[in-house]
C-alpha cells in the first residue's frame, strides 16, 4: 500500500476519533454513551496504527519480509520439458 495512502487515512481517522471523543465526553450521563466512546477510541487507535505503518515502525499485513536474492552470476532459469 502506498505510504501517502496510509498517512492520509491515518490522519483522517485520528481527527475523526478525536472529534468524536470530545463530543462524547461532553454528553451527560456518560454511561449512556459508552458505545460511542468505544468507537471514538477505536478510531483514534486505528489512526495511530496506520501512521505507525506509514513510518515503518509496524509491518503492513500481507507484505512479506525480504525476498531471497538470487546470486547474480547464475544464468536465468527457464522452464524445462515444454
Amino acid at each position: 500500500m502506498p505510504r501517502w495512502f496510509l498517512i492520509v487515512n491515518g490522519v483522517a481517522l485520528l481527527v475523526m476519533g478525536a472529534g468524536l471523543l470530545v463530543l462524547r465526553l461532553r454528553e451527560r450521563p456518560l454511561y449512556k454513551h459508552l458505545l460511542g466512546l468505544a468507537w471514538a477510541t477505536f478510531c483514534c487507535v486505528a489512526g495511530i496504527v496506520l501512521l505507525l505503518m506509514a513510518q515503518g515502525h509496524l509491518s503492513q499485513p500481507g507484505v512479506g519480509g525480504e525476498q531471497p536474492q538470487r546470486p547474480r552470476n547464475l544464468p536465468p532459469e527457464f522452464p524445462q520439458g515444454q
